[in-house]
């Protein structure tokens, strides 16, 4: 096998591995196991005349804003989750009060919180450290209330199936302190990065994808009972008369680039095509490269600046021979060997002609 193909196997499985290492939660993802704690129907609809569960979760109702003035169009989901809970404690966090909460409570991550570079960022997080800290329910403006959340206060957290899979983030609760809340905060920090692309940035440093990675990794080596996070499924969450919420116009934060991004999901076909275009254009850029590291120069001049690069950085001191300069010297020696299988022409001296006496000295004594 050529030494260059080697090299480029090798760097390539370099990259597959490093590529696996850093999305393995992602790709954990595929494998939808939401249904493994899911909340059941005997759970939510106790038939009459079995005994009720003792409520774990404080009967507590969070949800955030900018401010007091909430938006006409949310304010009918609002009132009603207040109307139907006349005994929870509801509370309206504002950007100043959660600001606040963060600076008394919480003040390692002030700093991370301030340099959010979107406010849903910060509400995002926000959320996390009320249900740690209080406990109760966090219900998103757009989620109004449908019916009583009683039955839901009967585990000790639990959150909403989202598709295709993994759980979101506008509808959860939680007892203070749940273990998996506790990690989400403290994870929150590691995963404050800047993708580039906003919907992307939010979506895995805060929202529901940051989430369900965490949840899969919550979930890797096993939780006690009293440590499970219960999941609403998609029929319990609206659009049924059994339903917990009804949804009103939401997604606020969605800039253009979400809204490019959703609407991929109407061009699948589209989608496919360019992926096949993207990967031949991959493929054949490899093999003009393997080409190009064939013809013997390129290979060499990687060589030399791999030992530019040591010698610069000190490893390798500038007169020292490396491992670089003997494989160039093995390329070059192969392809003398290569060349000596070409025809040549060999010519030898006449010897007959040439032996005269006086080409050589007498040694012998007279």
């Amino acid at each position: 096998m050529r030494q260059e193909l080697k090299y480029m196997i090798y760097s390539h499985l370099v990259v597959v591995v490093v590529l696996l290492y850093l999305t393995f939660d992602l790709l954990t993802l595929a494998i939808d196991d939401a249904f493994q704690d899911a909340l059941l129907d005997i759970d939510l609809n106790p038939p009459e005349g079995v005994e009720a569960k003792p409520q774990l979760i404080p009967k507590i109702i969070h949800q955030t804003y900018k401010t007091a003035d909430v938006p006409e169009h949310w304010r009918e989901g609002q009132q009603r989750c207040i109307d139907l809970h006349p005994d929870y404690d509801y509370k309206l966090w504002t950007d100043e009060t959660a600001r606040q909460f963060i600076k008394e409570e919480y003040g390692w991550f002030l700093e991370t919180f301030d340099n959010y570079r979107y406010p849903i960022e910060r509400a995002d997080a926000l959320r996390y450290f009320l249900l740690a800290h209080f406990g109760g329910v966090y219900i998103d403006l757009d989620d109004g209330c449908r019916r009583k959340l009683d039955p839901l206060l009967t585990v000790p957290a639990f959150a909403r199936k989202t598709s295709p899979t993994g759980i979101s983030n506008d509808v959860m609760g939680s007892v203070p302190n749940h273990p998996f809340f506790l990690k989400v905060i403290a994870s929150l920090k590691k995963y404050d990065r800047n993708w580039l692309v906003p919907y992307i940035t939010i979506m895995f440093s805060t929202g529901p994808l940051f989430v369900s990675v965490i949840w899969k990794q919550y979930k890797r080596w096993g939780v006690p009972e009293n440590g499970v996070v219960r999941i609403l499924q998609p029929a319990d969450y609206k659009k049924h008369t059994y339903s917990f919420f009804s949804i009103s116009q939401g997604s606020s934060w969605h800039l253009d680039d979400a809204n490019f991004i959703k609407s991929l999901a109407h061009h699948i076909l589209a989608c496919v095509i360019l992926g096949f275009i993207v990967a031949f254009l991959v493929l054949y850029a490899e093999y003009c490269f393997y080409c190009w590291l064939g013809s013997g120069g390129g290979a060499r001049r990687i060589v030399k600046t791999m030992k530019r690069g040591l010698v610069w950085l000190g490893i390798l001191s500038g007169n020292q021979k490396t491992q670089a300069d003997s494989i160039e010297m093995r390329s070059k020696y192969r392809r003398l060997r290569k060349d000596s299988n070409l025809p040549v022409q060999l010519f030898s001296p006449d010897l007959e002609e040439n032996n005269s006496s006086d080409q050589y000295a007498d040694l012998s004594d007279d």
